[in-house]
């Protein structure tokens, strides 16, 4: 069986469910309110997905939440379905 090799454009695909580029295929974020952001970021080999809520008027982190951690295909996908959770959630 031959293998099958995807090549991703990390940027386009990021900007496809909301996210804004920070550093080209490195960093993603998505601000949700003042005192709410989503980053995704490339550690080393693989992917992580948070959100961290600051206390206002403040720049202090009062909590984070780790959302995905894995393959780019598996944090843009639950990233996606948690960006579409907390827009239903606020409607």
């Amino acid at each position: 069986m031959q293998a099958t090799n995807y090549e991703f454009n990390y940027d386009n695909e990021a900007k496809n469910i909301g996210l804004t580029v920070g550093i080209s295929e490195e960093i993603y974020f998505c601000t949700l309110s003042r005192v709410s952001t989503v980053y995704v970021e490339k550690i080393g080999d693989h992917w992580v997905a948070w959100r961290e809520n600051y206390l206002s008027n403040n720049k202090r982190i009062s909590n984070f939440k780790i959302i995905a951690n894995g393959s780019f295909e598996l944090v843009m996908a639950r990233t996606k379905n948690y960006l579409q959770y907390i827009k239903k959630k606020r409607k």
